[in-house]
């Protein structure tokens, strides 16, 4: 049996060729009909043929959509990138203006008052509730030494009390251990500005004799009395005035001109050279 099969497989061979051969020459020549095989066949085959026409296009515009969205999500990585270094650049953009707006200040309270001033910036402040005190990034190199004074173009700041070889720590007016010789603007008397007030913001003036009279809106500057501040700096103002008892005394409560809880520069009172 296995002998008759292979003796007939090189006949069978060819005769299948040939009937493939001459259904192919028979289909790819143009005919005005085609035969009712080939209608059925081709018949059975039209739904499956959408199917996969379907399918392929669902895939292709699947893939063209995964395409797309890879490229979006590059381009958004990328316009990220480009923000983040936009903003950084926009930061120091800012922290640049301010040192400048800063620095024309110091010259120009060194024109207007004839200080020699070295500008310096808080890098930190105290935790601790029963002392205000702030770190500023300028020291020993620099020639900061305790007992300067610190200012703002707005008025006082405080004191230095110590300082390393490049920071300072310098003690707030609003610090109960604080204090500073003052006078009325309007009339001259001569007040002392001390700091430990219960809401930590504003100024207590008490007047140095009993002549002295201060009214709601005067204004408070430094009567340079004292080693440490220069004359005429500005302190604060006054908005409430509280009598003592039997009316012999009384007390002033001054808000600083200072914004102390957005301090970012300060200019420290240098000594000025002798000649």
């Amino acid at each position: 049996m296995l002998d008759r099969l292979l003796r007939w497989k090189i006949p069978l061979i060819i005769v299948l060729v040939l009937i493939l051969v001459g259904t192919i020459h028979n289909t790819s020549v143009p005919r005005p009909e085609i035969s009712k095989l080939e209608s059925l066949w081709r018949d059975v085959l039209s739904p499956f043929q959408w199917l996969f026409s379907r399918i392929g296009s669902f895939f292709q515009h699947q893939i063209a959509e995964l395409n797309r969205w890879r490229g979006l999500k590059a381009r958004n990585d990328h316009l990220e990138s480009l923000v983040a270094q936009l903003e950084e650049e926009v930061l120091k953009l800012r922290n640049y203006r301010r040192e400048n707006e800063w620095l024309r200040e110091a010259l120009d309270f060194r024109e207007e008052g004839n200080h020699d001033l070295l500008v310096a910036e808080v890098i930190g402040r105290s935790p601790s509730n029963w002392e205000s005190t702030i770190v500023v990034n300028k020291g020993q190199v620099h020639g900061v030494t305790g007992g300067m004074a610190v200012v703002t173009k707005a008025g006082i700041v405080g004191t230095v009390i110590s300082s390393s070889r490049y920071t300072s720590t310098v003690l707030l007016i609003v610090d109960a251990q604080s204090a500073a010789g003052g006078l009325v603007q309007g009339s001259g008397d001569l007040v002392l500005v001390e700091g430990g007030q219960l809401d930590q913001g504003n100024l207590l003036a008490k007047p140095l004799n009993r002549d002295t009279t201060v009214e709601v809106g005067d204004v408070i500057v430094t009567s340079g009395l004292s080693r440490i501040y220069p004359k005429n700096l500005p302190i604060g103002e006054v908005v409430a005035v509280e009598s003592r008892q039997y009316d012999l005394s009384f007390s002033a409560v001054v808000k600083p001109f200072v914004d102390f809880t957005r301090l970012e520069y300060v200019l420290i009172v240098m000594p000025q050279e002798e000649s």
